[in-house]
């Protein structure tokens, strides 16, 4: 008894030690400051100075001489510990460093490495009750000139020779060279000469930073600046060139601009391995894997991606759930959730897909699990390939239930889909919660790809299943959630929006639909073709189906948060509320998984309206006992009035057909002289509706 008293004392006091340890934990971070946001003194530092080094940083920890380093306490583990004091010091810096602490006693600091080598920083609080400690590289850039000279420990590696031979034809490695000779935006309007200015060489190079000394291009090419006159690169590349709105057209395929940088630009005249592992002169010159970096994190991309006024894909991206992912401690730790749910283990999924094989433990171990933001680098290989956009494709044939994706449908969104996706067969687990509810009974909340498809529902033996309204999208989720953005914030150019949400500040981004609806502004202007809810008023498509989810979770069991039950400590309440109700169990465990299922499709039938519309008046009619017909059908052929009216960029036409007929619609002039054929087909019975642009 007393050795069983002793073991439970120790458990406690290690339990308690835990406990206090985790309550003061404190962690140190390397923050990335993009141009966008270094220019608005963003997080806690002051905006640069005219004629001061901007100081834009990649959140690496090997870092150029010279440049400036963000760190930030990470005091989120302290619990209910209130955070009260920090205190920076340096473990240890290089000979002849004189390198200080920005302000050592706040939680977000800044310090610039002005030698080359190690500095081992600490973050203590509250009178070093926790400390952190990390280090952080600073060396110069070496440059790429040949294979052999910069990359020669990495010949060898099948991955590296693939990346870099990828590398050497993308856009990254050739974007400077294209402007310098003139391969830029060129066309008809500027005489098919190229476009560039200085403030593109800032990106388009290794390492920019024209006031220090570290090897970067903008330094290089800011020598002879001071001279009288000028005799710096960057003073002087642009004389004799004719300037049209700021920018220089340059003769296309001309080197004459090209031949005049030094071998020493020249091998930093592209982004190169540097700008996005960091300055690699020390990792060249000693092998240490220590002094060079390997990180997907945004912030290396967003150093260009994010730079106003016409980069904004980083600004949209930070926006997004993707770019910091709230991860719970089963996300971030299970293997099964890796893939999606951390960037780090989608890369070695698309790398294993690549390969042919399946993730193996191998690739689990590369994964740091607290990796939790999808960024850049996860959907697209910085290194480049082939695809759009060098999009880490992975094509998707088959969902978890056995349904085949048609060929080529989502096109580039399909390396979406391998993560919005059910992770559980719908129908299959109908059917065993209706033996016994002994799980959880909802979708997973990414099941966006079998709704767009129209599978995974429970159709009550209708045969819904391949119903579909947007499979024809070329690229699928891509169309919409990315379609050209433009904001007022610094940035003028249109972006593909990588915010992905639907919406912003109260106004719904209809940017990629009013190709095919029309002029409209908002998504409930696209209207439903018929009274779905059945209130009497036939309202917008996205309206409708809202008055079904709420008619239908009126006549569910709900939890005690007051939604339809998903877990199983709830299980009782199903059968009690079948029995109380006179329903049928089976039917009404069917009805709850539909209900679940649209609601965390997430779209309000947007994706796939037809198929949400049939699951949910199928559901209804059972919970209700009334009769509803799931996919109501006109009696008589209807042929509506155009909305909006022709002089906008184009009109929708709809029309209904009580049975399958050959159709024919044909757009006359006043003169009653046909302007344009519409339609020529025979079409199936329902509501159908065709958008024309006004032309002939």
């Amino acid at each position: 008894m007393k050795r069983l008293l002793s073991v439970c004392i120790l458990l406690l006091l290690v339990c308690l030690a835990f406990n206090d340890a985790y309550s003061q934990a404190v962690d140190l971070k390397v923050v990335a400051v993009s141009p966008g946001l270094r220019s608005s003194g963003y997080p806690n530092f002051s905006a640069p100075a005219a004629g001061t080094p901007n100081y834009v940083s990649t959140g690496l920890r090997t870092v150029g001489k010279g440049m400036k380093v963000y760190l930030k306490a990470d005091t989120a583990g302290s619990g209910a510990t209130k955070v009260t004091s920090y205190a920076w010091t340096f473990v240890s810096k290089p000979s002849g460093s004189t390198a200080a602490f920005s302000d050592a006693a706040k939680d977000s600091v800044t310090f610039i490495p002005d030698v080359t080598g190690t500095y081992i920083v600490q973050i203590a609080v509250n009178g070093s009750a926790k400390t952190h400690v990390d280090t952080i590289t600073a060396s110069t850039y070496k440059g790429i000139t040949t294979l052999t000279e910069s990359c020669i420990c990495h010949g060898g590696s099948p991955t590296f020779q693939d990346s870099y031979t990828n590398w050497k034809k993308s856009k990254h490695a050739t974007v400077f060279a294209r402007g310098m000779t003139g391969a830029l935006e060129n066309s008809e309007e500027t005489h098919y000469k190229g476009v560039y200015t200085k403030s593109c060489f800032r990106c388009h190079t290794t390492g920019w930073e024209s006031l220090t000394n570290n090897g970067n291009f903008g330094y290089l090419a800011n020598q002879g600046a001071t001279a009288v006159p000028p005799t710096s690169f960057d003073s002087t590349w642009w004389k004799g060139l004719p300037l049209e709105g700021g920018d220089y057209l340059i003769p296309y395929q001309d080197s004459t601009l090209w031949k005049k940088l030094t071998p020493q630009m020249q091998a930093v005249g592209s982004i190169g391995c540097e700008s996005c592992h960091g300055p690699a002169a020390d990792h060249a010159t000693t092998a240490d894997k220590k002094k060079i970096s390997v990180s997907a994190d945004g912030g290396t991309c967003n150093q260009c991606h994010e730079a106003p006024k016409k980069h904004s894909i980083g600004y949209f991206w930070r926006e997004s759930a993707h770019s910091n992912m709230k991860l719970s401690s089963h996300e971030s730790n299970r293997a099964q959730c890796w893939p999606c749910h951390n960037g780090m283990g989608f890369i070695q999924l698309t790398t294993a897909w690549k390969e042919n094989r399946k993730m193996t433990s191998a690739d689990s171990a590369k994964v740091d699990p607290n990796f939790k933001s999808i960024s850049c680098a996860v959907c697209h290989d910085p290194h480049g390939n082939s695809n759009t956009a060098s999009i880490r494709y992975m094509k998707i044939d088959t969902l978890i239930n056995g349904f085949k994706i048609p060929t080529g449908a989502g096109g580039t969104s399909q390396l979406c889909m391998n993560c919005h996706r059910g992770r559980v067969n719908g129908p299959a687990t109908v059917r065993t919660q209706m033996g016994r509810f002994n799980d959880r009974f909802y979708p997973h909340y990414s099941s966006q790809t079998d709704m767009l498809f129209g599978t995974q529902g429970w159709d009550f033996g209708l045969g819904l299943e391949g119903l579909s309204t947007h499979t024809g999208l070329k690229n699928g989720c891509v169309t919409c959630h990315m379609s050209e953005r433009a904001v007022t914030e610094g940035y003028t150019s249109l972006q593909h929006d990588h915010n992905t949400a639907m919406s912003e500040n109260g106004v719904d981004k209809v940017e990629g639909c009013v190709e095919c609806h029309g002029g409209i502004s908002k998504f409930s202007d696209i209207k439903a073709s018929f009274d779905y809810d059945m209130d009497g008023t036939l309202e917008g498509a996205i309206v409708e189906v809202e008055g079904l989810l709420h008619m239908l979770k009126a006549k569910l069991p709900l939890d005690a948060a007051g939604e339809p039950v998903t877990m199983r400590a709830d299980s009782m309440k199903v059968r009690t509320y079948a029995t109380t109700n006179n329903l049928n169990y089976k039917s009404l465990i069917a009805s709850l998984w539909n209900y679940n299922y649209v609601s965390h499709d997430m779209s309000v039938g947007v994706h796939n309206t037809k198929y949400a519309v049939a699951l949910l008046r199928a559901s209804l009619g059972l919970v209700t006992g009334v009769d509803i017909d799931p996919l109501p059908v006109p009696k008589t052929f209807e042929l509506s009035q155009n909305y909006p009216n022709p002089f906008n960029p184009a009109t929708e036409i709809r029309f209904a057909l009580p049975k399958s007929s050959d159709v024919k619609l044909v757009i006359y002039d006043v003169m009653g002289r046909i302007v344009s054929t519409l339609v020529d087909q025979n079409l199936s019975m329902g509501s159908h509706r065709v958008t024309w642009n006004g032309r002939d």
